[in-house]
């Protein structure tokens, strides 16, 4: 799971959804790393910013699935984008309806899918769906 952390409008909210969608991938038989659950820059603020390019960079290289939100901009999702695509590991991109998302994270041509949603069960009941179908 990519989401940003930093200077996030609701992060109570954002943390949630980020936990969904990791419950949700386990649920569909994927091992899910979700990032604030280890190195979040409130709870965890004794990790260096060392230690979280390493580890966050590390999960990337070793994932066979990269789940990016972009509903908030962030300098460390894109460059996890950026790893994934270099490793040609496959991303979904996850977004509101309606929200304007730079068209460089879209043209990635290792993005398998674009899921824009109403809200967290919307993008959940897509993200299911597809990853279900994605997994066969």
């Amino acid at each position: 799971m990519s989401g940003a952390l930093t200077n996030v409008e609701n992060p109570a909210e954002t943390k949630t959804l980020y936990e969904k969608i990791g419950l949700l991938c386990e649920e569909v038989g994927f091992q899910a790393y979700v990032p604030h659950l280890y190195t979040d820059p409130v709870n965890n603020p004794d990790i260096t910013p060392r230690e979280v390019f390493d580890k966050d960079k590390h999960q990337v290289s070793i994932s066979n699935l990269v789940i990016a939100y972009l509903g908030s901009l962030s300098f460390g999702v894109g460059m996890e984008l950026a790893y994934a695509e270099n490793n040609k590991i496959p991303i979904i991109l996850l977004y509101e309806t309606g929200k304007r998302i730079s068209r460089f994270p879209r043209g990635i041509p290792t993005v398998i899918a674009e899921i824009q949603f109403h809200d967290c069960e919307d993008a959940l009941n897509q993200l299911r769906k597809f990853l279900l179908k994605w997994k066969q």
